[in-house]
């Protein structure tokens, strides 16, 4: 039963990230279709900016929630002290973005500070609505969540498909610019309306103050907010850094990186909602005593040859995907890098983040929150150095390898903690098995890449080799029941 709940849950927030992943595309596309390149810059330096604040707001509470909610006594008093924790947190960080935004002097005379102003509600209405998706996270009930996060992004989507379709192209109008940041307070706005509506249906939705609660959560989450901050800083600050120490040409560079680093998020991201699909059970059968070594190897494979899949098609079909989701002015030429080139760095990233984030969550589990605060802490700190040290001299592309380099030195270093902590049981031969698969799939993605010449046939071939790539899947065995989640091989 354990594992038909986490499959499903998993296999609902896939399909939410899938539909979501097309329509984020989508977005990506108009914008770069209706603004002009300079306003691209300044629209992702400001949800990038904005994601900073975000991840601050959120304190570690959602990672917390999963956990508490999922075995507490009383659920309605442990959600409502955490939507009242959650929703002061982020009044006061999103309050300090937009006052900081607005004195900085390097933001002084931009697009950027009201930008944020306007921008802030999407994070606002996203982080309430993330205290909400716990209820049906605990409860595997996240086909509320599919429909909840689809329509949010169908709203936006339609609504600057409007503009499209009245002929805008390449504008340098700032009320427009102004106006697609807002769409996406819309969305964000539908996503927690939607959220309170479903969640009514499963547990009482009320905020309560219970000053033990709150205080006995705050507690618990504070570490982990401290480390998912250090995170964000070494995944979101670079686009800021290239605004703040590149004001000449900041909007061309982060026209090419911020939109391939929004992009790339759906590769960082998808590795939580597997993991906190298996949160819940992990946690339960940690405290009952049961061995969990072959359900955390299982999770371990599982998100490496997930990484494979996503960090291989970037890196090797870099050019036709920049090209589906922008235009031929983002791309890489014999004398400057481009979209493209970003996305290949990002690439190594993606892989690393899955390590990353495996490792933070069995951490996280079993309450180790030291090691986990001064690894990523102290992977905060490199990635600002470095970026501050190659960004005035390489722009985007600094900032790209020092993502690598700081994902690696976080993928290592927390792995070694967590092998000293827990026992992880995955035998080589998988190990082997998963090797075997990357390399047969790089080698067809290598040969294919040549026949994606356009949107069309990118999206074309693209599908054969997801077909491939399941099909590869079965042909190594990694389809074999034992790699189920919430089975032990």
């Amino acid at each position: 039963m354990t594992s038909r709940k986490i499959a499903t849950s998993t296999l609902w927030q896939l399909g939410s990230q899938a539909v979501t992943m097309l329509l984020g595309i989508l977005s990506i596309k108009f914008v770069t279709t209706a603004l002009s390149q300079s306003l691209v810059g300044n629209y992702q330096t400001v949800y990038a900016y904005l994601q900073i604040f975000g991840i601050l707001a959120d304190f570690g509470l959602y990672a917390v929630s999963v956990r508490e909610l999922s075995r507490a006594k009383d659920p309605a008093t442990t959600l409502g002290s955490l939507f009242i924790l959650r929703a002061v947190i982020t009044l006061i960080s999103l309050g300090s973005a937009i006052l900081i935004a607005w004195v900085l002097p390097a933001f002084s005379g931009t697009p950027l500070p009201l930008g944020i102003s306007i921008a802030a509600f999407v994070p606002f209405f996203t982080l309430l609505s993330g205290m909400l998706r716990t209820v049906f996270q605990v409860n595997y009930k996240m086909h509320f969540i599919f429909v909840a996060e689809v329509c949010s992004k169908f709203v936006p989507v339609c609504l600057m498909g409007i503009a499209i379709f009245l002929g805008t192209r390449q504008s340098e109008n700032l009320d427009l610019y102004h106006a697609f940041l807002a769409f996406g307070g819309i969305g964000s706005l539908t996503l927690f309306i939607l959220s309170i509506w479903f969640a009514i249906c499963l547990l009482e939705v009320r905020p309560r103050f219970a000053k033990a609660e709150i205080f006995r959560l705050l507690k618990m989450a504070s570490p982990y907010g401290f480390a998912f901050f250090a995170i964000t800083i070494y995944r979101q600050s670079d686009v800021s850094l290239i605004a703040m120490l590149r004001p000449e040409d900041y909007d061309i560079q982060n026209a090419y990186y911020g939109t391939v680093l929004r992009f790339a998020e759906i590769g960082f991201l998808l590795p939580t909602f597997i993991l906190n699909s298996a949160l819940p059970i992990m946690s339960k059968r940690q405290e009952s005593g049961e061995d969990i070594s072959g359900f955390l190897g299982t999770l371990l494979l599982g998100l490496l040859t997930l990484g494979s899949v996503i960090s291989l098609f970037a890196f090797l079909w870099a050019r036709p995907i920049v090209l589906l989701v922008t235009r031929e002015s983002y791309l890489s030429t014999p004398l400057a890098p481009g979209s493209d080139t970003a996305l290949m760095l990002l690439s190594f990233s993606i892989f690393l983040g899955m390590i990353v984030s495996f490792c933070f969550y069995v951490l996280l589990n079993r309450y180790s929150w030291r090691s986990l605060l001064i690894i990523t802490m102290a992977g905060a700190v490199f990635s600002v150095v470095s970026n501050v040290t190659l960004i005035p001299y390489f722009g985007f592309i600094g900032a790209g390898i020092t993502s690598i380099s700081t994902h690696l030195l976080l993928a290592s270093g927390l792995l070694v903690v967590c092998l000293k902590k827990v026992r992880i049981r995955l035998p080589f031969s998988r190990l082997c098995q998963w090797f075997a698969y990357s390399l047969t799939l790089g080698l067809a993605l290598f040969a294919m890449a040549p026949l994606a010449s356009n949107s069309v046939r990118t999206i074309m071939f693209g599908a054969v080799m997801l077909i491939v790539s399941g099909v590869l899947l079965r042909v190594f065995g990694l389809l074999h029941p034992a790699m189920l989640p919430g089975r032990t091989p």
